[in-house]
This record gives C-alpha cells, sequence and structure tokens, in this order.
C-alpha cells in the first residue's frame, strides 16, 4: 500500500512542469515579505522615535499607515493590473515597495520616514490584490494548494519579522541595519517576477477585459466578503497593537506578553496551509466558518475570564481564529469564474475591508483611554465575529461575482 501511494505521488510530481514550479515559488518568496515591513516597526518603534524625534502621535500614526494604505492601493490595483498587466504590475508594484523601503531605511526626518513607508506600503498594498487572480490564472484547478503556499509564506515573513526584527537590530548596531534585511528579502523575490513577466507577456495596453468596482459594489457578495474580510483585519490589527499591552496589564512583563503575540503568529503558520485546503475541499465550508469563530469566542473569553490562568492556551485560539484570512483569499478565487472576477472580488474586498479594520485598533484604544480598562476592549473584539460570521456564511452560500454581476444587469 505504501509502495503504491508513492507511486501515484511520484506521478503526481511528474506531472507539474517547472513552469508551474517556478511560479509556485515566486507566489511563496513574494508572499513572504508581504507584512515584513509592518511588522518590524513595533519591535523597534521606540528606537526609531528616539532617533528622529518622533511624538507619540506619529508613532501611532505610523502603526495605522498599513491598513490605510493597503485600503487605498487595494482599490487601484485592478486598474494598474488593467493598464499593465498582472504580472508586470506586480513587477512594478515590488520595485516600489523596495524602493520605498530603501528611502525609509536612509531618512533622517519624521516626514521622509513617514513618507517613504507609505511609498513602500503602496507596493504591498498593490501585491495584497494581484496575488489571488494570479493564482486563479495560472492555478485554477490547484488553487487551494497554491494559496496554502502563498498563506504560509506570509506567516512565516511575519512570525520572523515579530521575533527577529529587535535581535537584528540589536546584533546590527541599529534598527536600520535589521530594516536592510527585510529589504534583501524582499529582491529575492525580484528575479522570478521578472522572469514570469518575461514568460507570460500580458502587456495590455488598458485593453484587459476588467470589471469595475462599481459593479462589484451593487452585488451582495462584493459587500459580504468587504465586511468578512474587514472584520477579520480588525481582528487582526487589534490583536498586533493590543495584545501585549493586555497580558501586560495582567501583570506579565514585557518579554513574556511578547511572547503571547508570538504564539498567536507561529500558530498561525500550519493552519495557514491547511485552512486554504479544507476550504477548497468542502462542498460546503459553513461548519469551518462557525469552529473557527467559536475558537475566537474562547481565546476572547479566556482573557475576558482571567488572562493569568492558561496564559498561553488563549493566543492559541485566537490563532486557530486567525485562519480566516487564509480562508479569505480562497473564497476569492473559489467565488469567481475568472481571473477578472477574482481580481474585481479582491480589490473591492480588500479596498472595502481596510478601510473597516482602520477602526479596531483605533476604536480599543478609544476605549482604554476611556474605561481605563482593556475588559471593554476585548468585549468588541469578541462581538466582531458576529458580523463576521454572518456575512461569511451569506458569502459562502452565495455563486460568483460574475453570476451576481449578470444577475444585476439583467434586474433580477
Amino acid at each position: 500500500m505504501l509502495a503504491a501511494d508513492l507511486v501515484r505521488l511520484w506521478k503526481g510530481a511528474m506531472r507539474i512542469s517547472k513552469t508551474s514550479v517556478l511560479l509556485a515559488l515566486m507566489v511563496t518568496v513574494t508572499s513572504f515579505n508581504l507584512r515584513t515591513i509592518a511588522v518590524a516597526i513595533g519591535p523597534v518603534l521606540p528606537s526609531i522615535q528616539d532617533e528622529l524625534g518622533m511624538s507619540q502621535t506619529m508613532g501611532g500614526l505610523l502603526t495605522s499607515l498599513p491598513t490605510l494604505c493597503f485600503a487605498l492601493f487595494g482599490f487601484l490595483a485592478g486598474r494598474i493590473s488593467g493598464l499593465l498587466g498582472l504580472h508586470r504590475a506586480i513587477l512594478v508594484a515590488l520595485i516600489v515597495n523596495i524602493g520605498g523601503q530603501a528611502a525609509r531605511n536612509v531618512s533622517d526626518s519624521t516626514v521622509g520616514f513617514m513618507l517613504a513607508t507609505c511609498v513602500a506600503l503602496a507596493g504591498i498594498g498593490v501585491i495584497n490584490v494581484l496575488l489571488p487572480p494570479l493564482v486563479k490564472r495560472h492555478f485554477p484547478a490547484r488553487s487551494g494548494l497554491v494559496t496554502s503556499l502563498y498563506t504560509t509564506g506570509q506567516s512565516i515573513g511575519l512570525t520572523m519579522a515579530s521575533l527577529y526584527t529587535a535581535p537584528l537590530a540589536i546584533s546590527l548596531g541599529s534598527w536600520r541595519g535589521a530594516f536592510w534585511v527585510w529589504v534583501a528579502t524582499t529582491a529575492l523575490a525580484l528575479p522570478l517576477i521578472i522572469w514570469s513577466m518575461l514568460r507570460f507577456r500580458d502587456w495590455s495596453g488598458g485593453s484587459r477585459t476588467r470589471i469595475s468596482l462599481a459593479a462589484v459594489a451593487r452585488t451582495r457578495l462584493g459587500w459580504m466578503m468587504a465586511v468578512f474580510f474587514g472584520m477579520q483585519s480588525a481582528q487582526a490589527y487589534g490583536q498586533f497593537g493590543w495584545l501585549p499591552s493586555i497580558y501586560q496589564s495582567a501583570g506579565f512583563t514585557p518579554i513574556q506578553a511578547g511572547n503571547f503575540l508570538a504564539i498567536v503568529a507561529g500558530i498561525g503558520i500550519p493552519f495557514s496551509f491547511i485552512i486554504p485546503n479544507l476550504t477548497m475541499r468542502m462542498k460546503n465550508p459553513a461548519p469551518l466558518v462557525v469552529a473557527l469563530a467559536v475558537c475566537g469566542s474562547i481565546g476572547y473569553g479566556g482573557l475576558i475570564w482571567n488572562p493569568t490562568v492558561l496564559p498561553w492556551l488563549w493566543p492559541v485560539f485566537l490563532a486557530i481564529a486567525g485562519s480566516f484570512f487564509p480562508m479569505i483569499l480562497v473564497l476569492f478565487s473559489r467565488h469567481a469564474s475568472t481571473p477578472a472576477g477574482t481580481a474585481a472580488l479582491s480589490s473591492f474586498s480588500q479596498g472595502i475591508g481596510y478601510v473597516l479594520a482602520c477602526i479596531g485598533p483605533f476604536l480599543l484604544g478609544a476605549l482604554k483611554d476611556a474605561t481605563g480598562s482593556f475588559l471593554w476592549p476585548i468585549w468588541i473584539q469578541l462581538l466582531m465575529f458576529v458580523p463576521l460570521t454572518i456575512c461569511g456564511l451569506i458569502a459562502i452560500g452565495s455563486g460568483t461575482i460574475e453570476d451576481e454581476l449578470e444577475a444585476t444587469a439583467s434586474g433580477q
């Protein structure tokens, strides 16, 4: 039996072309860098503020820039892809990202650092939206597997940036040295993306068929996916911003509190690979949505009850609930029949979703200031699972975005 299984695996591997392997590698290496420049700021933010003379207000704005830039440039990604073509647009976005990172590494002022960070995040915002349609275009039969590689690569990059930015800054003498390491990892994707652009010459000159965001905005699926994405993003960025502070307020040291956040990032790695595959294979992934929401509710419930009792367990449940993100990326492909539909649904959902996500960290901070406690902020995070679950279930029960657009056009 084992020999027969190995033969089947070998035959399956032999059917995968060299081009497909290189494309999957390109997606994985690119995805590794989609969160490093944002996550790397937190561990060395005090050093950045001291060196640049950055105020607390500007420091707070800096931590909010990722969601703001992802929202703005997520809206623009579809149009950029229509003008340049999918592969060329990703290449240009990556070059913009590398240029922005390099510029902020040599900046000696708060304004210059902030502007350069916006440029770097602009490139990421475009790539966020364009990777799902790229997977849809080249891997229509293996989108779950390749999306798993994509989200796993992103989770590994996020975890490494969280854990190693501060040690790198110490060993290299400054936060700038640590940031140059992340520039180097980003540049590793350049040869693969250049190869893909040359291999698939998809210059469109503005003639490529494109579904407008206005059209998606007239569909129920578009809005359900946008709220679904927005609520999970608000959850994630709320945790990145406030979970260590919640544990510190309960009496843990800063290092211990940081380790609990690392649990969220680290435990999320295997689930980033498992959940997309499950989502694509299940005929109806609705029970998976409910299961993840229950896990998240248990995590927040434990923090409300007593974060000092089994303190490592609540981040584990939150990490499992964080699998909503890779699930949604697969749903972009599952609920579109064409790359153009995937791009439009991804662009609209991420654009609107990241606008909603901006509310999360600000609301949590405001409630903490108003009440002097993290109790109400945690309750808000918990209650976000209500619209998240409702919209997720409705989205999963829907057809494709093309079907809804056709129905809308016919007046049904």
